[in-house]
C-alpha cells in the first residue's frame, strides 16, 4: 500500500497531465491570437489612459480593491476524490503533510495571478502616487504574505460544514484585505499598517484555537474539489469534448419570450430544438454572455475605432466557432432521429440559430461602440460586424460542418 506522500505525488502528477492535455486545446492558434490582440490593444489603451491621470486619481483604493478580490479568492486544491471518503478517512491522522502540500501547491498556482496584477498596477501607482518601480518588490512580498494568510485562513474555516461561516469569512477577509492593501498603497503611517496586520493575525489565531478540536469535513472538501474541476472542465469543453463533463440545463423562465417568438410547425422542429438548447445550456448561453461582456468592456474602454472593430470581429469569431459543436449536441440521442424530417433541415435550422445569435451579439457591440456619442464608430462597427456574420455563416460554417460530418 502506498503511503500518504506517494498518494500526493500521484494525485499532483495526474492533475498536471490532465491540465496539460486540455491546455493544448484551449491555447490553440485561435485563442492565442485573441489573447495577443487583447493584451496588445488593452495595453495600448491602458497606457494612454494612465497618461491622462494625476495625483487626484484614487489609485490606492482601486489597486487595493482589485488585489483584495484576487487575494480573498483562495481555494485550496486538495485533489481529493469521491472514494477518499472510504479509503483515506481512516488515515486522517497521517494526512497532515498531504494538506500542507495542498496549501503550498495552491499558493504556487495562485501567486502568479497576484504577481501579474501587481505588475499591471505599478504604472498606475507610479503615475498617480509618485512611487518608484523599486517599490514593486516590497509590495510583492507584502501581497504574497497576504495570500498565504488567506489560504491558511480559508483552510481553517473549512473545518465548518455550514456555508454560512464560509460566506461570513469571505466577506470579512475581503474587508481586511482591502484595508491593509489600501494602507500599503496609500502610504499611511506605519503604526496603522501594523495595527491592521495585528487584526489579521488575531483573526487567524482566534479561529485556529476555536477549530483545533474540529475534524476535517471530508464530504465538503471532496464536493469543493469536484466543483472546482467541473468549472475547469466546463471551460475546456468550449474548445474540445470533455468526457468528464456532465451537461447542465437551467430553466431560465425569463427567456421564454424568445422561445415564444419561434413559429410552430413541422419545419421549425430543429430550429426550436437548437434555440432551446442554446438558451438553457450553460456551456453555450453562458459562453455567449461571458464573451459579450468581455468584448463590451474592451470596446467601451478603448477610444480607437480600429480597436473597437477588431475586438468586435474577433469575439464574434470566438463565439461562432465555439458554438458550432452545438450542432452535434443531440447526435447520440435517439429522439431527434425519430423526427420525420430530412437531415438537411437540421443544418439549415442550426445555421439560422447561429446567424441570429451572432447578429444579436453584433448589435450589442454596435450599441456599446456608441459610448461617448461616437456615432460613426457605432455605424462602422455595426457594418463590419454584420458583414463578418454573413461571411462566417456563408464560408466558414459550411467548411466546419463538412469536417464534422467526415469525423
Amino acid at each position: 500500500m502506498k503511503n500518504v506522500h506517494d498518494i500526493w505525488k500521484d494525485r499532483l502528477q495526474d492533475y498536471n497531465k490532465e491540465l496539460q492535455k486540455y491546455l493544448r486545446y484551449i491555447f490553440n492558434g485561435h485563442l492565442m491570437f485573441v489573447i495577443i490582440f487583447a493584451v496588445g490593444g488593452g495595453g495600448f489603451a491602458y497606457s494612454n489612459w494612465i497618461q491622462t491621470l494625476d495625483s487626484s486619481f484614487p489609485s490606492a483604493i482601486v489597486i487595493a480593491a482589485v488585489l483584495a478580490v484576487a487575494a480573498t479568492m483562495s481555494p485550496v486544491y486538495t485533489y481529493l476524490k469521491e472514494a477518499d471518503k472510504v479509503y483515506l478517512t481512516p488515515l486522517e491522522g497521517q494526512m497532515k503533510q498531504y494538506f500542507v502540500n495542498a496549501l503550498v501547491t495552491s499558493f504556487m498556482f495562485q501567486a502568479y495571478i497576484l504577481v501579474v496584477l501587481l505588475a499591471v498596477a505599478m504604472p498606475l501607482y507610479v503615475q498617480t502616487a509618485g512611487a518608484t518601480f523599486g517599490d514593486f518588490f516590497l509590495l510583492l512580498i507584502a501581497v504574497l504574505a497576504l495570500k498565504i494568510w488567506n489560504l491558511v485562513m480559508r483552510w481553517t474555516i473549512l473545518r465548518y460544514q455550514e456555508s454560512f461561516y464560509h460566506y461570513i469569512d469571505t466577506g470579512f477577509r475581503f474587508i481586511l484585505n482591502l484595508a491593509i492593501l489600501w494602507a500599503l498603497f496609500a502610504q499611511v503611517p506605519t503604526w496603522l499598517v501594523v495595527a491592521i496586520a495585528a487584526i489579521l493575525a488575531g483573526y487567524l489565531i482566534a479561529f485556529r484555537i476555536i477549530t483545533v478540536e474540529k475534524t476535517l469535513k471530508w464530504e465538503l472538501l471532496i464536493d469543493l474539489e469536484t466543483l472546482r474541476l467541473h468549472r475547469f472542465y466546463r471551460f475546456a469543453n468550449l474548445f474540445t469534448d470533455v468526457p468528464h463533463l456532465k451537461g447542465q440545463a437551467k430553466r431560465r423562465k425569463w427567456l421564454d419570450p424568445i422561445l415564444d417568438r419561434s413559429k410552430y410547425g413541422q419545419s421549425m422542429s430543429y430550429y426550436y430544438l437548437y434555440v432551446r438548447t442554446f438558451l438553457r445550456s450553460d456551456e453555450y448561453f453562458g459562453l455567449w454572455v461571458r464573451l459579450t461582456i468581455i468584448a463590451s468592456v474592451i470596446i467601451i474602454g478603448s477610444g480607437v475605432i480600429w480597436i473597437k472593430i477588431g475586438t468586435a470581429l474577433l469575439f464574434l469569431y470566438l463565439t461562432g466557432f465555439q458554438l458550432i459543436p452545438m450542432m452535434k449536441k443531440h447526435e447520440l440521442k435517439i429522439w431527434p432521429d425519430l423526427y420525420p424530417l430530412p437531415s438537411s433541415m437540421k443544418a439549415d435550422a442550426f445555421r439560422k440559430v447561429l446567424v441570429n445569435t451572432l447578429a444579436a451579439q453584433a448589435m450589442v457591440f454596435s450599441v456599446v461602440s456608441l459610448w461617448g456619442g461616437a456615432w460613426l464608430d457605432g455605424l462602422l462597427t455595426a457594418g463590419a460586424a454584420l458583414l463578418f456574420v454573413v461571411a462566417f455563416v456563408s464560408v466558414y460554417l459550411p467548411a466546419q460542418v463538412k469536417k464534422m460530418q467526415v469525423l
